[in-house]
């Protein structure tokens, strides 16, 4: 007869395996933030001071805090049934969000909680300590040494709240002498104020907004449509009616990047950034899971870079959309799919109109003619021959010199730096200036034919 063996997964292995889940320094936070959202946290606080003999980070909230069961309770790996339905608004899914994430970015997680009308209480996973006894060995700290603590945020100021720390942070590489471990972590944290300005903008604005801040600078919203910007186009919204509620959708083309302001344009990744991110904004309750990319369904194109289709799902559709631990990546049933592809015409024929006529703009003047062969689908950008001043020029020359002008001319419409010109135009087309540049020229040919 058949018989059961406990084949429970040793704790030293298991634990680096969750360490290597695939989380980067933001979205490990990220995921700290999540539990803070849920909890109806106000003000989110991310603090790591330089100086420190032991660099740490610390996630600090007023959300509704833990009793001392619910603590040790929600240390638990997999504390959730991911099947269990969630309450509108509530960002965990799997139950190991906080934990995973932290083994991801610290060797040492210290947990402080305190709720309603209770004592602060704390719990540690230290992985040297778990590798060495090689049990999950949680240990649970004592009210002096929560009080005595050389960490603990979690004041009298807080009458409710939770304070997450990382020591012994992974991406502090001790045996690097040449860098300083402040430039290190310095680095990291840089990265952090766009992501969780464009990943939890929903959250930074209206009635229920959170303020978020790092080190106590107060994040400022980023808004990956633009919409209260000058040139915004609103397009087609629908709602379809899912389990546990609707999936919005609304698409949207940004202004033209010259009628962008050059902080917005920099805060979206310059002219480039929003090429490459053009495409799909997938929200989970609020909360930013994809940003940009076509999933398949279009093709990236530098006219179709001003074209967003923002889609907003509830928690109710994790298992359907395959929302996977970290809460960063989703698979489109094919229901949806079908579905979306109806709103990528419009956005994206919209960002090629404010293209187009941006380009016909550019191209009316009368200095240059464009060429497009449509048999050998080539174009070319040439000098205009019916310019009024080219001609009237040519007409007081003589024969020899009309030919080396024209010669010159050609040769001058066949080395424009086109490359130089697309690259720039992509990254930083507001640095190009291109006006008051005659008297500039004439200065150098004048200052070079007199002074050789």
């Amino acid at each position: 007869m058949s018989y059961f063996e406990d084949s429970s997964p040793d704790p030293k292995s298991h634990i680096k395996t969750l360490m290597r889940i695939g989380y980067t320094l933001p979205s490990a936070i990220a995921d700290i933030i999540d539990n803070s959202i849920a909890a109806n946290a106000k003000n989110i606080k991310i603090q790591s001071l330089p100086g420190q003999l032991n660099p740490s980070i610390s996630i600090v909230d007023d959300g509704f805090g833990m009793s001392k069961e619910e603590l040790i309770n929600n240390m638990r790996i997999g504390c959730k049934d991911p099947g269990e339905d969630r309450l509108t608004g509530d960002l965990g899914r799997f139950g190991s969000g906080m934990k995973t994430a932290s083994f991801s970015q610290a060797r040492r997680l210290t947990v402080f909680s305190r709720s309603e009308g209770e004592s602060i209480y704390a719990a540690v996973w230290d992985i040297d300590q778990i590798e060495e006894k090689n049990t999950w060995c949680l240990e649970i700290l004592e009210e002096s040494e929560i009080n005595n603590h050389p960490l603990l945020l979690l004041n009298d100021d807080y009458k409710h709240g939770t304070q997450i720390v990382w020591e012994k942070i992974a991406c502090l590489n001790k045996t690097n002498h040449s860098l300083d471990d402040d430039v290190v972590l310095a680095s990291a944290l840089s990265e952090l104020d766009p992501y969780i300005s464009l990943y939890f903008h929903k959250f930074m604005e209206g009635k229920e907004k959170r303020k978020f801040s790092i080190n106590g600078k107060l994040l400022q919203v980023i808004d990956p449509f633009m919409t209260r910007s000058e040139g915004y186009q609103e397009g087609r919204s629908e709602k379809l009616r899912c389990k546990g509620g609707y999936i919005e959708i609304n698409t949207h083309v940004l202004p033209h990047f010259k009628r962008m302001d050059k902080k917005s344009l920099d805060r979206l990744g310059g002219a480039n950034g929003i090429v490459q991110n053009q495409g799909f904004y997938i929200y989970r309750e609020k909360r930013l899971i994809s940003a940009g990319g076509w999933l398949g369904l279009a093709k990236t194109s530098q006219l179709g870079a001003l074209a967003r289709v923002e889609v907003n799902i509830p928690s109710s559709l994790d298992q359907e959309w395959s929302t996977d631990v970290k809460k960063s990546s989703l698979q489109l049933p094919p229901r949806i799919k079908r579905e979306l592809r109806k709103f990528l015409s419009d956005p994206i024929k919209r960002s090629k109109n404010v293209y187009s006529y941006r380009g016909k703009q550019d191209c009316a003047n009368k200095y240059w003619d464009i060429k497009e062969n449509e048999v050998d689908h080539t174009i070319s950008y040439q000098i205009s021959s019916k310019n009024n001043s080219l001609i009237n020029l040519l007409d007081g020359l003589e024969d020899n010199k009309k030919k080396e002008v024209i010669k010159y001319l050609g040769a001058l419409s066949e080395n424009i730096p086109l490359n130089h010109i697309y690259q720039k135009m992509s990254e930083s087309p507001k640095d190009i200036k291109q006006d008051d540049l005659v008297g500039e020229l004439l200065f150098s040919i004048v200052d070079g034919v007199f002074n050789e």
